[in-house]
Formats: structure tokens, C-alpha cells, sequence
């Protein structure tokens, strides 16, 4: 079964994004984009990394450990969790893709 998906528009550190996004959930795809917009934000102003990708890979690295070691991740499946990072990675770095290809 096929879902059909919608383009949406996110913006990090300053930079215009194009996501795929299954239809009916843009609302959270804009609201975790706008988090990790946040989350970067964070680091970028501390000054410790400089670079878009090494500040992305960072607040990703963050927001997993927030994740996986909150109180509320002992009910938490971790296999679950990491199948849906490998799925939204897969549709990350298609997007990325296909954002370099517009240069």
C-alpha cells in the first residue's frame, strides 16, 4: 500500500528545505523540523562547531541521547526507534540529494 506524499518547506540554520512527507502528518514533520532548527541553533550559538553538517550531525546525535536516555525510555522500543531513524536518514539524504541537484 502506497502513501501519498506531500512536499513541505522547512527551514534550518537559515537554509530552505524541501521534504517528502506522507500525507496528514506536515504538522509534524514542521514541528521536529523547528526542534532540531532549535537544537542547532544551540550549538551554532555556543561557537564550538562551525559547519552546517557538523552541527546537524551533533544535534541529531543529541536529540537520539535525549531519546534513549530520558525516564521515559524504559518502555521504549529501541528497535522500533532505530528502524524509523534509518527510514527518515534514507529520506533525508534523498532530499538532500535532490536539493543539491537543483545547483
Amino acid at each position: 500500500m502506497s502513501e501519498e506524499s506531500q512536499q513541505v518547506d522547512i527551514t534550518l540554520l537559515g537554509h530552505d528545505y524541501q521534504v517528502a512527507c506522507p500525507s496528514g502528518q506536515e504538522g509534524k514533520l514542521i514541528e521536529a523540523a523547528q526542534l532540531l532548527d532549535a537544537r542547532m541553533r544551540e550549538i551554532q550559538l555556543a561557537g564550538k562547531l562551525i559547519g552546517s553538517e557538523k552541527i546537524a550531525i551533533m544535534s541529531a546525535l543529541n536529540l537520539a541521547y535525549d531519546v534513549l536516555f530520558s525516564p521515559a525510555s524504559k518502555s521504549f522500543d529501541l528497535q522500533d526507534a532505530k528502524r524509523r531513524i534509518a527510514a527518515m536518514e534514507q529520506q533525508l539524504d534523498s532530499c538532500f540529494f535532490e536539493q543539491d541537484s537543483l545547483f
